[in-house]
């Protein structure tokens, strides 16, 4: 089978390079899923505290992570977000970053046969999820503060098939924009990833704890696969490390001008 996966040999990524300092407070919503545990493990190792939001089930998968604070939630579910605020409230009081990476999808399915149940349910996770959760934390969020949600290349360019999905990873870069210019100068971005080499891809849970490798043809079939990663200029699908390290740069310091952004990252697949 076709490896789609980067070269393990490239040099690995110097997370202090831009990213926030020492000290910052930093609230990830869907802490346990690839590209989640990924900031997650990425921010305490350059000492960055952070408290994670995900439901009980994934969290209770990942198990337990040095320095990393857990907090079962629903995002779907007002209270259950409030009161996750809250205990956040009671234990920092103010958070300096807020990372929003919550997501569910689907195998592709043909418009016509989407069912109400299928379009419900991602956009409750998806869309409102990040209304909820962005309404209760604005009020923990300072002058200086900086939020990132994970949308999706599927926001600006369409592929057959991800019709509930498109639809709500757009909504999100709608939300971010309005916050952005509503909220200023609390910064609000939106990182747009292409194919991630995680379970996820695969229609799988999207847990840390399980990996796909060359799972491209599984999700999309052989041929179809390798058409998609002739449209990848640099030929692969991304790591969740890939996500992540602008990831942290939108969150820091270094990019302080940058707000109501969209930050493509798909290895050249959809250039903006």
């Amino acid at each position: 089978m076709t490896n789609y996966t980067s070269n393990q040999s490239q040099a690995p990524f110097d997370f202090g390079r831009l990213a926030p300092s020492r000290g910052f407070r930093l609230v990830v919503v869907g802490s346990h899923g690839g590209i989640g545990r990924a900031l997650c493990q990425a921010a305490l190792s350059i000492e960055v505290e952070v408290i994670a939001l995900d439901t009980a089930s994934a969290i209770d998968k990942a198990g337990p992570m040095e320095g990393l604070h857990s907090i079962a939630v629903d995002v779907t579910d007002n209270d259950s977000i409030d009161a996750a605020f809250s205990a956040i409230q009671e234990r920092w009081g103010s958070i300096d970053g807020l990372a929003f990476v919550s997501g569910i999808g689907a195998r592709p399915t043909p418009a016509t046969e989407h069912t109400v149940e299928q379009w419900d349910r991602t956009m409750d996770v998806n869309l409102r999820g990040a209304f909820l959760t962005m309404t209760r934390a604005r009020p923990l969020l300072l002058e200086h503060s900086s939020v990132v949600i994970v949308s999706s290349g599927l926001a600006q360019q369409a592929d057959p098939g991800f019709l509930a999905y498109s639809a709500s990873k757009a909504g999100l870069v709608a939300l971010a924009k309005t916050l952005a210019k509503e909220w200023a100068p609390i910064r609000v971005n939106t990182l747009s990833p292409g194919l991630v080499n995680t379970p996820f891809l695969a229609g799988g849970s999207g847990q840390a704890t399980e990996r796909v490798g060359s799972s491209l043809e599984d999700w999309f079939g052989v041929e179809r696969a390798r058409a998609i990663i002739e449209t990848i200029p640099l030929r692969r699908i991304a790591e969740p490390e890939d996500i992540v390290a602008p990831m942290l740069f939108l969150l820091g310091p270094a990019s302080r001008f940058v707000t109501g952004h969209t930050f493509h990252v798909n290895g050249g697949r959809l250039m903006a």
